[in-house]
């Protein structure tokens, strides 16, 4: 695999109920890559802390359009990291068949494209 075109990209999972933004679960990629731990979560993390230019009511009524013709939307974007560091990601969003609190649940897997749109 020497030759091959195929590289690395750090990338990480997380949950996050839909209408509030809150997330509800994190992997290790998701410190690894943003430095937010299991506390942050626990104290409250929401999306518009990591990803502050874009308008979270805007999006969740784009990805609700979007939820009724397929489960999923996928999207190029910018996040900030809790040090301040901007990471340019891809994110792939996917809506849960499942309710927590009364709302849906989102499962989220981003990609760092940050190296490679260098």
């Amino acid at each position: 695999m020497a030759d091959s075109n195929m590289h690395s990209i750090p990338y990480t999972q997380f949950s996050m109920e839909m209408r509030s933004g809150k997330v509800i679960k994190i992997d290790d990629g998701f410190t690894n890559l943003l430095g937010y731990t299991d506390e942050d979560v626990a104290n409250g993390l929401v999306f518009k802390q990591f990803v502050p230019s874009i308008e979270y009511d805007e999006i969740i009524s784009e990805l609700r359009e979007q939820f009724i013709a397929k489960r999923y939307a996928c999207y190029q974007h910018q996040v900030v990291s809790k040090t301040g560091e901007t990471l340019e990601i891809v994110s792939f969003f996917t809506i849960q068949n499942k309710l927590l609190n009364g709302h849906r649940v989102l499962e989220i897997s981003i990609a760092d494209i940050t190296n490679i749109m260098k």
